[in-house]
């Protein structure tokens, strides 16, 4: 294997639909870089639900490396990285069970939409008494509820496991786009989409939908706090599997449903930036830091400054350049990487 001396000097790699991007590992180069059925990025992307789709913010920065655990460290091809502690903690202690939320109230759904809206408040509650049993009995058996055409589950149906090589990727998003624009203003918030690299084959032939249950968590926000509907947001407190499935709408358009996995932003802050910790069946867990910026001046200079960056470390110092808000993030990433 290839050793690295300084990671940091790694130039990027020839123009692609990324203004800088930079794959480090087999596993990292040899993964598709876009869904081939949506197009879009192959990657955990932010976006905003408005007018029955999704927008997507424009992906400037996308920094992945295949990372290994040896002797209490994480590196990627002989340079170590430097995770952070709280995301090191979630990946140490993975519990023997991880808590399902279930999908949104299917409120359109004619069929069974009025049966599962009077159950609500009963299964919210149910939940609540849930979590407190688990602290006190970590043998409680799985509970299943078929309902209509998905299931709603107490825990996640998989056991998971502390894994010796993870993926980490370092993303950076930016508000460019004026369908995301004037929503953000009614509801300032964000939704976290992983469709276009969960269902990398998407086949119809046998089901209507397509259906997924994610273990996932945010870690480390600034900027970024918890949407007040647990069923829509993001859990900000510890692992938590949230449903997520693809189906045919009309005319044969392809949708992402739920509208869940959302996340409050605060619009004053110019950079928001948040960890996440998504747990893989095939036991190469992802972590991923997400930087977002918000105001449209820094949008479009972002774009700018990815596009003639060469190495991580030019990155670094010019995004450094900003403002106070950019310099102490830039300070943070640069730990990271030693």
């Amino acid at each position: 294997m290839q050793q690295i001396a300084d990671i940091k000097e790694l130039k990027k790699c020839p123009p692609d639909q990324f203004s800088f991007l930079l794959r480090i590992g087999d596993k990292c180069k040899n993964a598709s870089l876009a869904n081939i059925f949506t197009g879009d990025p192959a990657i955990p992307v932010i976006g905003k639900y408005s007018r029955n789709q999704y927008h997507f913010l424009n992906v400037d920065v996308l920094i992945q490396m295949d990372l290994n655990f040896d002797q209490g460290q994480y590196y990627s091809q002989g340079q170590r990285i430097n995770l952070p502690n709280n995301v090191l903690k979630v990946l140490h202690n993975i519990p023997e069970q991880i808590i399902h939320n279930k999908p949104p109230p299917k409120e359109n759904n004619k069929k069974g939409g009025k049966k599962q809206n009077k159950k609500q408040g009963k299964q919210q509650e149910q939940q609540q008494q849930l979590i407190q049993q688990i602290d006190q009995d970590q043998q409680v058996k799985e509970q299943n509820q078929h309902e209509d055409d998905f299931i709603i589950m107490q825990f996640h149906p998989l056991q998971f496991h502390v894994s010796h090589n993870i993926k980490f990727s370092w993303i950076i998003s930016s508000l460019q786009n004026k369908k995301i624009l004037e929503p953000m203003k009614q509801e300032p918030c964000l939704s976290y989409v992983n469709h276009n690299w969960v269902f990398e084959v998407i086949n119809f032939e046998h089901t209507k939908k397509l259906i997924q249950h994610l273990p996932i968590c945010v870690v480390d926000p600034k900027g970024a706090y918890e949407y007040p509907d647990p069923y829509k947001g993001l859990s900000f407190t510890g692992l938590r599997s949230e449903y997520m499935s693809i189906h045919l709408g009309p005319q044969g358009s392809l949708c992402f449903s739920p509208n869940n996995m959302k996340l409050m932003v605060d619009m004053k802050c110019p950079l928001i930036s948040f960890w996440t910790i998504i747990l893989q069946e095939d036991g190469i867990h992802q972590v991923n830091l997400h930087w977002v910026i918000l105001h449209e001046m820094f949008s479009e200079m972002s774009h700018g400054i990815a596009k003639e960056a060469q190495t991580i470390q030019q990155l670094i110092i010019n995004y450094g350049d900003f403002n106070a808000d950019f310099k102490t993030e830039c300070e943070q990433i640069n730990k990271v990487f030693g």
